[in-house]
């Protein structure tokens, strides 16, 4: 997975994350879990964070950097993790995996 396409997977983790329009302790550990495990140290997280927050990238621009099925697959299955981390899945999250998973294709 090159830097752009992690920066593109964590973004749209981030967007996950917030989606509701809330903040979860619970989803922000899952995202971290989610950094951590794929070792994605060259990636600006706090950056990322700015991006995603003050909307500087968007779902499409995201989706579209992701080249593989595989990694397109990826990066749904771990937004629906982060979106179900708490236990709760409101319509405001339901939208956004559906956007999600039309944007991935």
């Amino acid at each position: 997975m090159t830097v752009d396409e992690q920066k593109s997977l964590l973004s749209l983790l981030l967007m996950a994350a917030f989606a509701d329009g809330g903040k979860s302790e619970v989803e922000r550990a899952h995202v971290r879990g989610v950094v951590e495990s794929l070792g994605t140290t060259e990636v600006p997280m706090a950056g990322l964070l700015q991006d995603v927050l003050l909307k500087k990238v968007d779902l499409a621009q995201c989706a579209a950097r992701l080249g593989s099925p595989e990694l397109r697959a990826l990066a749904f299955e771990l937004a629906v993790g982060v979106i179900d981390a708490d236990g709760l899945r409101n319509d405001a999250e339901s939208r956004f995996l559906a956007s999600l998973g039309a944007a991935l294709r």
